[in-house]
């Protein structure tokens, strides 16, 4: 036998297929210490290794996506050879849709784990699905194993029937992952309480022979744990209310079942069974479950089952938690966190619990007790905490040259990327950062303090904030635009795309974020200017025509405004302007018309030229017609001025919002009316909107204007 036989005798084997060998080393250094690990990196390959040891395998961790031979190829075959069902199948794949998912299942994979995966969840999982298949295969050949063991150790009739307590339990504590030491402590541990309890209250009559049968039946405590779903008995995290509504039943389900044991129902201490199984749960306030019980309506035996439970739970290492001390364990019952016991019984748990380590520890001595007794291999998961892992060195290579393209990557890229750790709240930017900055790439509480505004524009984290919680299964990415502040010279506007990381186990849970920013600060300045280009009258500068529609009616559509009012001018007289003067005099006067209406306009108001010698402004929030007249009779006074020699004045008419109308069109047309009224009525003026205006036949000087371009457009098409 070479030395390597020897190091892997007795472990079971584990069959990794995945065409990635980073993936293989990964998970080879999760289970090489309590497993020998058979690779093959495609599927051909794996059923190569089935031929040869498919008795020896006791489960096959599967990739999806590998060539020659593919993940759902190889369940097919292993099905074709009949080793579906004996050999448990899980599937490690970053596929994760429903159909995927679906086919694996129907195909006969026992499990799927989405990738990235959470070591210490798949780890235990693993060793859950080998220990019920291991459990599957061997049920019999257990129980009669168990049987005979105890047969032999028992001297009373009471210990005849002990077997079939152990057993039952037993198959609880294997589906729990926990280990069968439990049963004993429970049966130990009540025995201990209840013989101080009956020496100090004589007034329950417990002896001796009461109390060796309550501590056996003890045991059965948790027996209706075999009905409970194993992605709630296992689950790492909290429960949710309605999981653990389905864990509560628990207690209801062991008595169904201990109803149809007609054997555990012909002894004596059947009752003691019953009522420990059902009332285990119940609390002294009456705050239990599953009958809400109260003080002495609860039997004083599942009272003490009831707190020895809750102790070694504590005190054990659990799939949801690490083992508590002792000292914080009786401090957290004494605390009511565990709920509310017996006061007696309370009083007399604090007197004997230090009695508790050495007298389970002389039960296991004196029963001979192990985890190999139970015929089911329990993997030491202590030895095997995180930090005790010492990475092979082909592991080591393997992320070292995966770490260099990373950096690569980011260096060809020139963009910034960084990572964010939601539990230790800490954003980490890439080399690049600390390049372009010089400043640490390291941010501590990142979200929760104020390093975030030390980076991003404070207008944009509520938008960061809402973007990152759209972000889901069905749309993992996120990206949008914001201004930072990387270097203290003041914010420059960057494009941010951002994905979450997800920790698979028995649901998924975001615990990060990765994403990458690029710098788009000359994009915006220049689309910017295109955009000010665009909206801009080219003559003046302010706003043309299309531009101050979309703005006021952008400003009307989404109600930002409570009150307002539009005014049309119209220069009087121009065309004697551009006539006697020439047109770049005419020019000249446009543009000074357009730099006194900036001066006397506030800035929250919009100026903008339509076409020739007429302009519109929009006042917000002027709510008065008294108002409006003040500000109109203000432009006609500062418009009304002698250039060089030519005289200048203006008309004006004005329509109000909401009085004459919600729109852009509408009220544009009612302020051309009005515009026209005034023309009328001699000019240098200006006239608001009334129902004279809209009664009067006459036609407006846009629509005059609107057949002028008709008219001018028929010119250029019959030119060409």
């Amino acid at each position: 036998m070479t030395a390597d036989e020897k190091l892997h005798r007795g472990k079971p084997r584990i069959l990794i297929v995945d065409d990635l060998e980073l993936n293989r080393a990964i998970l080879c250094e999760l289970f090489c210490k309590e497993y020998e690990v058979l690779e093959a990196e495609n599927g051909q390959e794996a059923i190569d290794v089935l031929e040869e040891q498919s008795d020896s395998i006791q489960v096959v961790l599967l990739d999806i996506v590998m060539p020659i031979l593919d993940g759902f190829g190889v369940l097919d075959k292993m099905s074709q050879k009949g080793w579906i069902g004996r050999i448990p199948v899980i599937m490690i794949t970053v596929e994760t849709s429903d159909g995927v998912m679906q086919k694996g299942y129907e195909m006969g994979a026992t499990d799927i784990i989405s990738k990235p995966f959470n070591p210490n969840i798949i780890r235990q999982r693993i060793h859950n699905i080998i220990e019920q298949y291991t459990y599957k295969q061997k049920l019999e050949r257990l129980v009669e194993e168990q049987t005979e063991i105890l047969r032999r150790q028992s001297k009373k009739l009471r210990e005849n029937s002990a077997q079939m307590i152990d057993t039952l339990s037993a198959v609880i504590e294997f589906k729990n992952t926990e280990s069968v030491q439990h049963i004993y402590n429970i049966r130990t541990l009540t025995k201990i309480l209840l013989k101080e309890f009956s020496r100090r209250h004589r007034q329950y009559a417990l002896n001796e022979e009461k109390i060796e049968s309550i501590s056996e039946a003890a045991a059965m405590h948790d027996i209706g744990k075999i009905a409970i779903p194993d992605q709630i008995l296992n689950k790492p995290g909290r429960l949710t209310k309605e999981e653990f509504e389905i864990m509560k039943t628990h207690t209801l389900k062991g008595c169904e079942i201990l109803e149809k044991l007609a054997t555990v129902q012909s002894l004596a201490y059947y009752d003691y069974c019953y009522d420990i199984c059902r009332y285990h749960h119940e609390r002294w306030d009456g705050n239990g479950y599953p009958d809400g019980l109260k003080e002495n309506e609860i039997p004083i035996w599942a009272q003490a089952v009831s707190i020895v439970d809750v102790y070694d739970a504590l005190t054990s290492k659990r799939v949801y938690k690490d083992a508590y001390s002792s000292q914080k364990a009786i401090q957290m019952i004494k605390d009511g966190e565990c709920g509310v016991f017996n006061p007696l019984m309370l009083d007399c748990f604090l007197k004997v619990v230090c009695k508790f380590e050495e007298g389970i520890r002389r039960e296991s001595e004196e029963n001979n007790l192990t985890d190999e007794d139970s015929g089911i291999i329990v993997p030491d998961m202590e030895s095997h905490q995180d930090n005790e892992y010492e990475l092979s060195t082909r592991t080591l290579r393997l992320l070292e040259l995966e770490r260099q393209k990373y950096r690569i990557l980011s260096e060809l890229s020139g963009e910034i990327l960084f990572e964010y750790n939601i539990k230790s709240d800490k954003l980490i930017f890439s080399d690049q950062y600390q390049v372009l900055t010089g400043r640490d790439a390291g941010f501590e509480n990142f979200w929760r303090g104020s390093a975030k505004e030390q980076l991003i524009l404070k207008e944009d984290i509520p938008r960061l904030y809402e973007k990152i919680k759209e972000i889901s299964e069905d749309k993992p990415d996120c990206r949008l635009e914001m201004q930072i502040d990387l270097e203290e010279k003041g914010y420059e506007w960057y494009e941010v795309y951002l994905y979450p990381i997800w920790d698979t186990g028995f649901e998924r849970v975001c615990i990060g974020y990765m994403g990458k920013l690029i710098n788009i600060q000359k994009q915006k300045k220049r689309n910017l200017q295109l955009q000010k280009a665009a909206d801009s009258d080219p003559l003046t500068g302010i706003l043309n025509r299309q531009a101050m529609q979309k703005k006021v009616s952008h400003l009307l559509r989404t109600r930002q405004i409570h009150a307002g009012a539009i005014g049309f001018i119209d220069l009087d007289n121009f065309k004697t302007v551009n006539d006697s003067y020439g047109h770049m005099f005419g020019d000249e006067v446009l543009k000074r018309v357009a730099v006194v209406l900036r001066s006397i306009l506030r800035e929250t108001d919009y100026i903008g030229r339509i076409g020739g010698d007429e302009f519109i402004v929009f006042f917000r929030e002027i709510s008065t017609r008294e108002a409006l007249e003040r500000k109109l009779e203000q432009m006609c006074e500062s418009l009304r001025q002698n250039v060089d020699g030519c005289h200048v004045s203006v008309s004006i008419g004005a329509s109000r919002y909401p009085e004459d109308g919600d729109t852009y069109d509408v009220l544009l047309h009612k302020a051309d009316q009005a515009l026209y009224m005034s023309k009328r009525m001699g000019k240098n003026g200006f006239q608001i909107y009334d129902e004279a205006c809209g009664n009067k036949p006459f036609r407006s000087l846009l629509s005059g204007m609107d057949e002028y371009d008709e008219r001018l457009e028929q010119m250029v098409q019959a030119l060409k």
